[in-house]
């Protein structure tokens, strides 16, 4: 009787501690999906705002010519 509480326990601990790995495989897998989406906004941005200097340069040589 105690081997099979023993055993009942072990199995148990056994469980939780490969759900919890695999839980924290599935959030290293999100973090990783998100710090793909947040560098593709960081790089539309700078896009951004590379083409908002261009535009101010070019109206602040449009005004030097008037």
């Amino acid at each position: 009787m105690e081997k099979m509480v023993i055993s009942i326990i072990a199995a148990a601990l056994l469980g939780l501690g490969a759900w919890n790995l695999n839980q924290t495989f599935n959030l290293s897998l999100e973090i990783e999906n998100i710090k793909g989406k947040v560098e593709t906004v960081e790089k539309g941005m700078k896009q951004l705002r590379n083409m908002i200097a261009k535009d101010r340069q070019k109206d602040k040589k449009k005004k030097k010519d008037k």
